[in-house]
């Protein structure tokens, strides 16, 4: 029962959020691009910063080489970790399908920085390079 009330709390907590990065009005630097323009951006970026914010199971089974972790479903750890990310760089943000990516990169264009997202995620990125 826990978990189910777990499960329930979080697909709410995500949707309010994907509701908020929706309705805002960003003004920060956002976009969102497919998987070889996205990478091609990011290996001529020299301000490169690439983050998977997918769960450590997932990055485990596979992730973009370089990519550093920081689980945007555990939002106290995520906030935190978006403190120490240096905001001269350009983050290049991707998550499983692009959905927690979209919650991410809210977060990060509230804290001012620059996001590049990966649309369709690791799933897209999968199917054009491997």
């Amino acid at each position: 029962m826990k978990k189910v009330l777990k499960s329930a709390f979080l697909v709410v907590v995500i949707y309010c959020f994907v509701a908020c990065a929706n309705a805002s009005d960003n003004k920060s630097k956002d976009i969102i691009l497919e998987p070889k323009e996205y990478m091609e951006r990011l290996k001529a970026d020299s301000t490169a910063f690439l983050l998977d914010v997918r769960r450590a199971n997932e990055y485990a089974e596979g992730h973009i080489p370089g990519a550093t972790l920081l689980d945007v479903t555990n939002e106290p750890e995520f906030l935190k970790g978006i403190e120490s990310l240096d905001k001269d760089k350009t983050i290049y943000i991707y998550c499983r399908s692009g959905r927690r990516s979209r919650i991410a990169a809210k977060h990060l264009i509230d804290n001012g920085f620059n996001v590049v997202d990966l649309q369709g995620g690791y799933s897209a990125w999968e199917s054009a390079f491997k």
